[in-house]
C-alpha cells in the first residue's frame, strides 16, 4: 500500500510542470544553424499561445519579436475585451507583452524572452511598469516566461549545441 502511495506521489510530482534543471537548460541553450530559419521556428511557437505584434530579423545578429500587449487579473486570467473591443481593466491589472530575441553569441545564437509589464493601480492616471525583479511582479508572469522559453527550446532542438 505504502510503495502504491509512493508511486502516486512520485508520478503526480513528475506530471507537475517543468524542472529547475529544464528550464535552466532552456534559457542557456546555444545554437548553431540559419538565423532566418530559427527565427521562424520562434515565431511558430510564440504564435501557438500570443498574437505578435511585430518581429523584425533586421540583421544576422539579432531577431526580435513582440507579442501583443495582453491585460491579466491579477491571479494570472486573462482580461476580454467587451462588445466594443475595449478590456475592463481591475486594480492590480497587469499589462503583459513578451520580448523575444534571438541573438548571436560566439559560435551560435541565444534565446531570451523577457516580459515588459504593467501595473494597473486604483487611482493612478497611469499604470506603473514592473521590471523582471520587481517584489510587485505576480509569480505567474515569470511562469509564462518560463514555459515559452521552454517551448522554444523544445522546437530549436535540432539547432541544439551539445
Amino acid at each position: 500500500m505504502r510503495v502504491l502511495l509512493l508511486l502516486q506521489i512520485v508520478a503526480l510530482c513528475m506530471s507537475c510542470g517543468p524542472s529547475a534543471a529544464e528550464i535552466k537548460t532552456a534559457k542557456t541553450a546555444h545554437y548553431r544553424g540559419n538565423a532566418s530559419e530559427m527565427f521562424n521556428e520562434v515565431i511558430a511557437v510564440t504564435q501557438e499561445t500570443y498574437k505578435i505584434a511585430n518581429a523584425n530579423g533586421g540583421d544576422e545578429d539579432s531577431y526580435v519579436l513582440a507579442t501583443v500587449p495582453q491585460w491579466y487579473t491579477a491571479e494570472g486570467g486573462r482580461e476580454s475585451a467587451g462588445d466594443q473591443g475595449y478590456t475592463q481593466i481591475r486594480d492590480h491589472s497587469v499589462r503583459l507583452e513578451l520580448i523575444v530575441e534571438l541573438v548571436s553569441v560566439a559560435g551560435g545564437f541565444m534565446v531570451t524572452v523577457t516580459p515588459k509589464t504593467f501595473q494597473a493601480l486604483s487611482g493612478s492616471p497611469q499604470p506603473r511598469e514592473l521590471k523582471p525583479d520587481d517584489p510587485n511582479l505576480p509569480g505567474w508572469v515569470p511562469g509564462r516566461v518560463d514555459s515559452l522559453q521552454l517551448e522554444i527550446h523544445k522546437r530549436l532542438q535540432n539547432y541544439a549545441v551539445q
